[in-house]
C-alpha cells in the first residue's frame, strides 16, 4: 500500500513538471491603440502582436505575429470632399508603413472612413514611439501624429 501511494506521489509530480515547469517558451504580447487628430481628420492605428522567444538547442529562436488597422475618419461633412480628384493616406512607424492611393476622378468620395490594414510578421512598433500620419488631398499634404493612449 505504501509503495503505491509512493508511485502514485511520483507520478502526479511528473505530470505536473510536464504540464507547468518544462515549458521553454515566453510569449509578450503587444497591444498598443495609438490616436492623433487636426480639424479635419481623426486617426487611430491600432497594433496587436505576439513576440514568442523559445529555447532550442541552446539558442534563443524569436518569431512574431501581428495585425495592424489604420482607420482615418474625415470630422466634416461627405459635401466637403466633393471636389476632390485623389486622396493619399500613408503612415510611417519604426515596424515600416502603408501607403494607400485613391483616385475619384468623375466620382467623388462616397465615404468618411479609410482603413489600411497590414499583418504578418516581422516587426513591431514600440509602445511610446510617435506614427506619423500623412493625408494628402490633391496634392496639399497634411501630417498628423500618433500617440499611444494605453
Amino acid at each position: 500500500m505504501v509503495k503505491l501511494r509512493k508511485t502514485a506521489s511520483i507520478l502526479i509530480v511528473i505530470i505536473l513538471l510536464i504540464v507547468t515547469g518544462c515549458s521553454n517558451k515566453e510569449v509578450i504580447k503587444h497591444n498598443y491603440t495609438y490616436k492623433g487628430e487636426n480639424e479635419l481628420w481623426t486617426v487611430e492605428y491600432k497594433v496587436n502582436g505576439t513576440v514568442t522567444f523559445t529555447e532550442k538547442n541552446g539558442k534563443t529562436e524569436c518569431e512574431s505575429n501581428s495585425n495592424k488597422i489604420l482607420t482615418v475618419n474625415y470630422k466634416k461633412d461627405l459635401s466637403e470632399l466633393s471636389s476632390v480628384k485623389h486622396l493619399e493616406i500613408s503612415y510611417e512607424s519604426s515596424a515600416g508603413g502603408g501607403k494607400s492611393n485613391l483616385d475619384f476622378n468623375d466620382n467623388p468620395p462616397n465615404e468618411k472612413t479609410y482603413t489600411l490594414k497590414s499583418g504578418g510578421t516581422g516587426a513591431i512598433e514600440n509602445k511610446d514611439e510617435i506614427i506619423k500620419v500623412n493625408i494628402t488631398i490633391d496634392g496639399k499634404a497634411q501630417t498628423i501624429e500618433l500617440k499611444n493612449v494605453q
